[in-house]
């Protein structure tokens, strides 16, 4: 299906149109340089060609109305990254027969199934959007969208419509697909439908106990013992399977955790399940009893709903865990799995990335990602390491220079000859060393579970004496006031406390922007003594932005023309931070751009050069105190870019990477907390340092030039040192270090490998977030000790009432689920990620901007005796 969009060949400004005037589509302000239809008096605007086609689609396809009414369009929101169309690499693959065979295998109907991630979609009217494919296709029988977690289930009959085809018409509104990987999700998903059909069935035999229970507390008994025996035995019947069938949850894991501590000698290593499946199965019996005999009390009800509660507990535990991996396996996903191979004769072969042979040559578009690791055999451009180092800056290559898989390439067509693929690559050694590693990981045990074997004991110890005392008191009545105080003492409040704070706090911390993978990580936090941070993308924005000018305003303002429909770095920065008039843009010609060094062009008849301040130096005369900008610039890490108009250097601009708003406030506030802050980066040293002295952190502590081998091996010595670390990165050179520290935290939710080996990830920017989680980690710590100290203080009142002999059994199975209802209520109205304040960043008088790293981009400044560069600044590419 293919929809014909009606868009204006280039933005039109309109006087009229004021910059904060909302866009037609997407609601946010147009801007400086509005978009509007050709040829058409007082039309919507538009912030963007993106949004003008997107509203024109949504109109010819009649699906305007109930789109923007479920959008809200209108109401305040933050910009979403525009999605770009996929290419026919994603086409390729999705329409092959071995991926359709391995991700959606042909039914008995004919039809195939498939489930896809779906980047993009954040709102109710993404979600009808994307379900009209069955109104769009006609071989589409089903389209559910899952919103949280971005999964569309899509049925289709391939002999009506192709997958391509639908991918292709889900990009047309900025919509872009990826797989989900099944072995990765299935183990998760059975697992927890397996442990959710067993929550429902036993909360339905423990509602069908209830109301029996019910009938017999309002007085069935004294109405007719017929029935009330009558209901006694339904009862039994009806916890026989709950027992059996739920309760082997508890029963299996205490057992193993009795012969464990069997096997170690002590009673430490007893699972609090022991005291769940102790009281299950001992009021179970003396109810069984109690039935048979026609003498005594039963709880079948209490027994059936404890059983169903906990259960209910972790259940949400595994769903807070397998949601946490789906993000994990999303990120996986958006991983290269096609390339362009060039056969023998040029021509070009999508075929799939493990397929691929060393010496295989494959080739890849400015835009495109680096599919494997290898050597430049053709083609000189730029490549973005970000998401293998972390740095934001282009790194010029040419051939004979390795480039990394999972690399950009930005600006020329490259050939790209391999040396490495799959687990041999870069990115394969280094997840493989996370899979690796991560059974070493510190395991935490939960405060609940470091008091289960004493609390075991003394309840067991309280059950002997009370059995002793009470054979030589009343015979008659010790099993009544043991099973007394085993069903009373039940740990089921204390069970259920700190799995359910645990999960509510998890789910609070989510809607806030902050993804905790283990509950066990909320714990660590209140150890933490050392903090340790990436710069670029953490500390700072990790992108480059325009810092300062030196010269004349009118020469800038010509080079950001001249940088209008560039795609580089330094021109997106020069053109966000100097918006381009048309009229001016109207008048550029003759635009030359040269490889590694920058561009130049006409405008108005003046010659104008942009780039490298030593290439431009030796055509054009500068003056002093622009040579002085530059040298300057250069010895801060920032970039200088050069100005040239009519052979004469008028203009010097200075780029960097800023420094968030926040940091400065919070390394202080963490600082005053007698936390070590610390700074480990791949970019260069005096960067480093610079950015460490705007934040008081120590030379020592700030280290530039760090490889990810180097990166984990500096965790290691100050786990030596005795230091509990929170490691805090946004790329996949830092996902070793990530994986080693007690904390690993990767920021911004970006698409990186990193938040596979995180513990936490962030989709909020900068480190607000973090410091939100070290306060949400102390309020739920709090909760849970309050829960646990009420649940104990109230089985030791119950135990002792117990002992004395003033609480009969059904007293007890009265009292058991009143206690756990206090514990749950308190777990689940805490709030301990405060929502409303998750917006406000903690603002600083510090100057935002830091420097780049030494620009290691096509116009990096080259060292040079016309300009007198700095001695020792680096000039070369520097590796990951």
């Amino acid at each position: 299906m293919s929809t014909s969009v009606n868009v204006g060949s280039a933005p039109a400004r309109s006087e009229a149109t004021a910059p904060d005037t909302p866009c037609a589509h997407c609601g946010l302000p147009v801007g400086s340089t509005p978009v509007h239809d050709p040829a058409a008096e007082n039309a919507d605007a538009f912030c963007c060609t993106g949004c003008q086609a997107v509203y024109h689609t949504l109109h010819e396809a009649g699906m305007h109305d109930t789109y923007y009414r479920l959008s809200g369009i209108g109401q305040e929101r933050s910009p979403q990254p525009a999605q770009a169309r996929p290419d026919e690499l994603v086409y390729a693959e999705l329409g092959t027969d071995d991926f359709l065979a391995e991700h959606a295998p042909l039914r008995d109907d004919g039809t195939r199934a498939i489930t896809l991630f779906v980047d993009g979609v954040h709102c109710a009217a993404c979600v009808w959007l994307v379900e009209r494919l069955t109104d769009a296709f006609g071989g589409v029988t089903d389209a559910l969208l899952d919103l949280p977690r971005a999964r569309l289930r899509l049925e289709w009959d391939p002999d009506r419509v192709s997958l391509p085809e639908v991918a292709d018409w889900l990009s047309q509104f900025g919509y872009r697909v990826h797989p989900v990987r099944q072995d990765q999700h299935q183990a998760r998903t059975d697992e927890e439908r397996r442990l959710l059909l067993k929550v429902g069935i036993c909360w339905a035999l423990a509602g069908n106990v209830m109301l029996l229970a019910l009938a017999l507390y309002a007085g069935l008994d004294a109405v007719d013992s017929t029935l009330n025996a009558a209901a006694h035995w339904v009862s039994f019947g009806l916890a026989i399977p709950a027992v059996l069938y739920g309760g082997s949850e508890f029963v299996r894991r205490a057992w193993s955790s009795v012969k464990w501590a069997w096997h170690q000698g002590t009673a430490r290593h007893l699972h609090m399940d022991l005291p769940i499946a102790l009281g299950i199965w001992v009021g179970f019996l003396d109810s069984v009893w109690g039935t048979v005999s026609g003498r005594g009390e039963v709880w079948f009800d209490s027994i059936t709903v404890l059983i169903a509660a906990v259960l209910t507990a972790r259940w949400l535990q595994l769903r807070s865990r397998r949601l946490a991996g789906d993000a994990s396996d999303r990120l996986l996903a958006l991983l290269p799995t096609m390339a362009h191979q060039v056969g023998g004769d040029g021509t070009t072969t999508p075929v799939r990335v493990d397929t691929l042979q060393p010496g295989d040559c494959v080739r890849v578009r400015p835009g495109d990602t680096i599919p494997v690791d290898g050597v430049v055999e053709d083609g000189r451009s730029s490549v973005n390491n970000a998401v293998l180092t972390g740095e934001h800056q282009p790194t010029p290559v040419e051939p004979g220079d390795e480039v990394t898989g999972g690399a950009t390439n930005l600006s020329t067509p490259l050939i790209v000859r391999v040396t490495a693929t799959g687990e041999a690559s870069s990115i394969g050694q280094l997840l493989a060393w996370v899979r690796e590693e991560a059974p070493k990981s510190a395991r935490v045990a939960h405060l609940a579970d470091r008091i289960t074997g004493y609390f075991v004991a003394g309840v067991a110890t309280l059950a002997i004496l009370t059995a002793t005392l009470w054979l030589m008191w009343a015979p008659d009545e010790a099993m009544r006031h043991v099973v007394a105080l085993l069903v009373i003492t039940c740990p089921c409040a204390l069970g259920m406390a700190t799995p359910l704070s645990l999960a509510v706090a998890t789910g609070q911390a989510a809607q806030t922007g902050i993804f905790v993978k283990s509950e066990i990580t909320l714990e660590r936090c209140q150890e933490v003594d050392a903090i340790v941070l990436d710069k670029t993308g953490t500390l700072t924005e990790g992108q480059l932005a325009l810092l300062d000018t030196h010269g004349e305003p009118e020469a800038v303002a010509w080079a950001a023309a001249l940088e209008t429909n560039s795609s580089h770095p330094v021109a997106q920065a020069l053109t966000a931070a100097h918006p381009v008039d048309p009229e001016v843009a109207a008048r550029i010609d003759d635009i030359d751009h040269i490889a590694g060094r920058g561009l130049s062009g006409t405008v108005d008849g003046r010659r104008v050069v942009v780039g490298r301040p030593d290439w431009i130096t030796q055509e054009a005369s500068c003056e002093e105190p622009l040579r002085a900008a530059v040298r300057n610039a250069a010895s801060n890490g920032h970039t200088p870019v050069a100005v040239a108009v009519d052979g004469v250097v008028q203009a010097v601009c200075v780029f960097g990477d800023r420094l968030r708003p926040e940091v400065p406030a919070l390394v202080r506030k963490w600082q005053e907390a007698g936390h070590r802050v610390m700074i480990l980066s791949g970019d260069h040293p005096a960067v480093v340092r610079h950015v460490a002295d705007k934040l008081s952190i120590p030379e020592e502590d700030a280290r530039g030039h760090v490889s990810p081998a180097e990166k984990r091996a500096a965790i290691e010595h100050l786990h030596d040192e005795g230091y509990t670390m929170a490691m805090v990165g946004d790329g996949v050179n830092d996902a070793g270090a990530l994986q080693q520290a007690d904390i690993g935290i990767a920021v911004d939710g970006g698409a990186t490998p990193s938040l596979v080996a995180a513990d936490v990830f962030l989709t909020r920017q900068g480190l607000a977030p973090i410091d939100d989680l070290f306060n949400g980690a102390s309020n739920t710590m709090r909760v849970i000790r309050g829960t646990l100290t009420f649940s104990l203080m109230y089985n030791l009142a119950g135990g002792t009432a117990a002992m004395a002999g003033l609480v009969g059994p059904l007293v007890a199975a009265v009292a058991m689920p009143v206690s756990s209802l206090v514990v749950v209520t308190a777990a689940i109205t805490q709030r301990s990620f405060a929502v409303s304040g998750a917006a406000e960043a903690p603002r600083s008088s510090v100057p935002a901007d830091t420097p780049a790293p030494p620009h290691d981009t096509d116009r990096s400044p080259k060292a040079s005796p016309a300009l007198d560069h700095v001695p020792g600044h680096p000039s070369t590419k520097q590796a990951a």
